[in-house]
């Protein structure tokens, strides 16, 4: 009896082996087929092909806080407690303190005391005076903002009074209440309180 025995399939995977290493043999690496690099002093550093995205500025550093403001016109009530940077001071002279409040949201509020020797005198009760012209009185604006209609508010009438003052650190504590007009003439009930630490008070002519 004879036996046969079949090399083809040695003689085959033989064959695709020595091509293999013939081809990975004839290969040559050059310098195009590297990717882009720039010496950073030391070596090569390869630079990634992903494109970096710009960072969004944050906002942040527009708005701060300073204190808080608490009001309520009506059936409304806000609570202001992040301020816009750089819109917001508070002025003095021997017979007037005034500040100047914005918010975070367009919310603007201007409110004026009038008073001999205010300055180291200033813990009384003032009397609401739209024209700024009575002795020992306040005038108070403030407007919401709002982005459909603006809502203006004017004091006609209350009282308020300077809890606390201070031009060298810039606070002012302040309540008040009274009665409110609109642009439109309508009347409302409001009061609130402001308690603030400006960035510094700053004493003017007049």
């Amino acid at each position: 009896m004879a036996f046969f025995f079949s090399c083809t399939n040695e003689k085959a995977t033989d064959g695709k082996t020595n091509e293999n290493e013939n081809k990975s043999a004839s290969e040559v690496t050059t310098v195009d087929s590297l990717p882009d690099a720039k010496w950073n002093g030391e070596y090569m550093k390869i630079d990634s092909a992903e494109k970096k995205e710009n960072k969004r500025k944050s906002r942040g550093s527009e708005f701060y806080s300073m204190g808080s403001v608490k009001l309520s016109i009506g059936d409304k009530a806000h609570d202001i407690t992040v301020f816009e940077r750089k819109k917001n001071g508070l002025t003095f002279t021997t017979e007037s303190i005034q500040a100047f409040i914005t918010s975070a949201y367009n919310e603007n509020i201007k409110i004026r005391f009038n008073k001999q020797k205010i300055v180291t005198e200033h813990r009384v009760k003032y009397t609401a005076d739209p024209t700024e012209q009575a002795n020992q009185s306040f005038s108070m604006t403030i407007n919401m903002g709002d982005q459909e209609k603006d809502q203006e508010y004017r004091m006609e009438k209350g009282t308020a009074e300077i809890l606390d003052f201070s031009p060298r650190t810039g606070v002012l504590h302040v309540m008040f209440e009274g009665t409110f007009t609109d642009k439109d003439g309508n009347k409302q009930k409001g009061k609130g309180a402001i308690k603030m630490n400006f960035e510094g008070a700053v004493m003017t002519a007049g």
